[in-house]
């Protein structure tokens, strides 16, 4: 019955540990996710210059951005741009702080300068995210690996004191 236990602690701390180390691919994959919007979204100003409730809408549609909540819920209430992005993009529970805040700079800039101004803003968005997104990818390499021997550690530890 103790090495029920054991396994079975053993099998939890392993999760646990790779729960953590994917948590932190999680956040650079959504860094990814987020300047491959901006870029999107920067083709459609240069291509056809459209209207912000309609580039919202088309960027919202594009299936690789559905998982956005912020976008989603944006789009769905465009006649209230900024304000409708800037509650959305604070409300995501997805976005750490500093992609919140590099998303708000999106929402002030859309539709508010000429087409120049907004694709300079928000190719430094995209800088912006680019450092974020290598910083996030740097520690997820460096800590993911700790983070499951943490688990499976913490558990033999666990299992050990169990026998």
């Amino acid at each position: 019955m103790k090495l029920i236990g054991a396994g079975i602690l053993l099998f939890t701390g392993i999760l646990a540990g790779c729960a953590a180390a994917k948590k932190l691919e999680h956040r650079a994959a959504m860094l990814r996710l987020l300047r491959q919007m901006l870029s999107a979204m920067m083709q459609e100003l240069r291509n056809t210059l459209p209207l912000t409730a309609d580039l919202l809408q088309t960027l919202a549609d594009m299936p690789a951005f559905r998982s956005l909540t912020f976008l989603q819920d944006a789009a769905a209430h465009p006649h209230d741009f900024p304000y409708s992005w800037q509650k959305a993009v604070r409300q995501d529970p997805a976005l750490t702080a500093e992609m919140a805040a590099v998303l708000e700079t999106v929402g002030q800039t859309l539709g508010s300068t000429a087409l120049d101004g907004q694709l300079a803003a928000l190719a430094l968005c995209m800088e912006r995210l680019g450092a974020l997104q290598a910083d996030a990818e740097s520690f997820a390499a460096q800590k993911g690996s700790l983070y499951r021997s943490m688990g499976v550690l913490s558990a033999l530890f666990a299992a050990i004191l169990l026998l």
